[in-house]
């Protein structure tokens, strides 16, 4: 039964990093800024006081929250209170063989989920906003999406597996959705957390 569980966290992870519906399909890439003393910043002080998040497959391990991300989107049909901004986490994964860090701030309830997800590679980042579920509509559009602003500050330019990873990201992007909708996506605040290993079997 855990081996079943296992596989189906694995998978659901895999389909969120490769399904997600906001695709860039002009991808920008800039130089991320090296800051050693990020991790002394007081802001982690506060986050030590709170609870972690967690997502629906995950494990209670009583962490502290890894993610002081405030993250918005708005649109025609969308506007995300800001009570909710900041209920997010913090991941990070080489994935399977991958020298590409993936660091992905959001949330996901099991059948939809939302965030910034960060590729990372060679002391330079690219960040998208992402938003996914699992409702399907036959014949919609792929959302095209176009980042204004990125700035992304990590204490180290280079990660192995286990580093702990301290980080602070502003973003904003404008994203045309599957409905033809405007929508602003704005994420600006600090998160942290442990870099992983994630295998996907093909």
């Amino acid at each position: 039964m855990k081996k079943i569980y296992l596989a189906l966290i694995y998978s659901f992870i895999a389909l969120m990093a490769t399904s997600c519906s906001s695709t860039d399909n002009t991808k920008q890439w800039n130089n991320a800024h090296l800051d050693p003393g990020l991790p002394k910043n007081l802001i982690y002080n506060e986050m030590n006081k709170k609870e972690e998040i967690y997502s629906f497959f995950e494990k209670h391990d009583g962490s502290k929250r890894t993610s002081d991300v405030a993250y918005f989107r708005f649109g025609k049909h969308e506007k995300q209170d800001a009570v909710f901004a900041k209920l997010n986490n913090c991941r990070a994964y080489y994935y399977s063989k991958s020298d590409t860090l993936s660091i992905r701030i959001g949330i996901s309830d099991g059948f939809a989920g939302q965030g910034l997800n960060i590729k990372y590679r060679n002391k330079k980042f690219s960040a998208e906003a992402y938003q996914f579920t699992d409702f399907i509509i036959e014949g919609e559009t792929k959302p095209i999406q176009k980042v204004i602003n990125q700035k992304l500050i990590l204490n180290k330019l280079n990660y192995s597996v286990g580093d702990s990873l301290f980080g602070r990201i502003e973003f904003k992007s404008i994203e045309i959705n599957n409905q033809g909708d405007t929508v602003l996506n704005v994420g600006n605040g600090n998160f942290r957390t442990k870099v992983k290993r994630m295998i996907i079997e093909e």
